[in-house]
């Protein structure tokens, strides 16, 4: 099968369910193909400039997915068709919704683009009818796209995020509709399977279609709906956590710590990646407590531990709190892990950086402070040390700049 019968049956398979559009374009930004009715607003739609085709060729660089939010939370996938690294072809798959808009806001939204008269009540009537998508499916469409396009299979984390929306005017005080939260039964699902440490999670979270739509978060401003829901998303995660047998103080603690960084995120992007790694993270952590076979005065101390990763009190003062002698919580400690409480506290720094340094664009110098190493020489060593490349090698592997 080559790649247009590729395209074909991709494009044949999504439209189902959805009366989806797919638009194909130029390295110029010229139309080649689309079966979209309103093609010819699409460039205002996406507030497409003359330096876009230029924008649009260095995210192609990048050889990832892009998702794009647009007027009125418009989402958009975009790709790149390539052929011995020159770029060919870009394909938009949508528009589709985020969240339920109503008429008032729309025409504000279009209006704002300077379309007015029959033009705009023809497009509204047409956005109208568009279908609304949780990011996380519509992001497994874009998946679906990039594989049909390159052959290349990626997850959830590998998009950019690009936001295109232009300023529209005040919306109309209106009532607005409340929609069908049909996603409570695929949240049920990944917070059960949260609750049990199910390694397979990415796997089966994967296989999870909801129906619905999380209300709207954000005020009409999408980072800040996105950043809302993984917010409370985390917190869900937290006390399923807690059910799972980890500890309420390290549950919430590093709920705190994700909910920080979720909030001093600049992008999608980043957002998307702390939220990957905050699931797996618990499920990893519910799954080790369950799994645990030390008594629970050594689930405890470790438990403790977690929590001052950043600043650990001396072994005394861990004993003292613990109500044990210093020589009896060491000789326990080193017999039921196999550790020392500085080689676990060592090991435990360097998972939790490698973390930091894949989900957030934090410096790296700041990852050093934050989880307690002494100098940014000496966590270098150290991590270089365990994983065999320095941290800044980790990210450039990984794909982060």
């Amino acid at each position: 099968m080559d790649l247009q019968q590729k395209l074909a049956f991709f494009y044949e398979l999504i439209c189902c369910g959805h009366a989806l559009y797919h638009t194909v374009f130029d390295p110029s930004l010229q139309l080649k193909d689309t079966n979209c009715p309103f093609s010819h607003h699409i460039p205002a739609l996406l507030n497409l400039n003359e330096d876009a085709p230029f924008f649009f060729s260095s995210l192609a660089d990048e050889q990832l997915p892009v998702v794009i939010t647009s007027c009125s939370d418009l989402l958009w996938i975009l790709d790149f068709e390539k052929e011995e690294g020159e770029l060919l072809a870009f394909h938009l798959i949508g528009p589709v919704f985020l969240e339920d808009i109503s008429v008032p806001r729309l025409e504000a939204a279009i209006s704002s683009l300077g379309i007015f008269g029959g033009e705009r009540r023809e497009l509204v009537g047409q956005l109208s009818a568009l279908p609304m998508f949780p990011i996380n499916r519509w992001m497994d469409y874009g998946l679906m796209l990039h594989y049909s396009l390159c052959g290349q299979h990626l997850d959830s984390g590998s998009f950019h995020f690009v936001d295109q929306k232009t300023a529209s005017s005040e919306m109309p005080e209106k009532q607005q509709p409340i929609p069908s939260h049909g996603t409570w039964a695929m949240e049920q699902e990944l917070l059960r399977l949260i609750e049990e440490g199910n390694l397979d999670y990415r796997k089966r979270a994967g296989r999870l279609v909801g129906r619905g739509q999380m209300a709207p978060l954000g005020n009409g401003d999408t980072p800040r709906h996105f950043k809302n829901a993984v917010i409370i998303f985390t917190s869900l995660c937290a006390r399923a956590a807690i059910r799972g047998g980890l500890s309420p103080e390290v549950s919430y603690t590093l709920a705190d710590r994700y909910i920080n960084d979720v909030e001093s995120a600049r992008s999608f992007e980043e957002v998307a990646k702390i939220n990957a790694s905050m699931q797996d993270d618990y499920v990893q952590r519910v799954h080790d407590c369950r799994s645990d076979p030390a008594s629970p005065l050594m689930q405890k101390l470790r438990q403790y531990l977690d929590t001052h990763l950043d600043n650990t009190p001396s072994i005394p003062d861990i004993a003292k709190e613990m109500g044990y002698s210093v020589s009896y919580l060491a000789r326990e400690f080193k017999k039921q892990t196999g550790q020392t409480m500085q080689q676990y506290l060592r090991s435990r720094r360097i998972e939790l950086a490698k973390l930091a340094l894949l989900s957030s664009n934090d410096s790296i110098q700041n990852i050093c402070h934050r989880l307690g190493f002494s100098s940014q020489s000496y966590f270098t060593a150290e991590f270089r040390k365990a994983i065999g490349m320095t941290p800044t090698e980790y990210r450039q592997r990984n794909g982060i700049r």
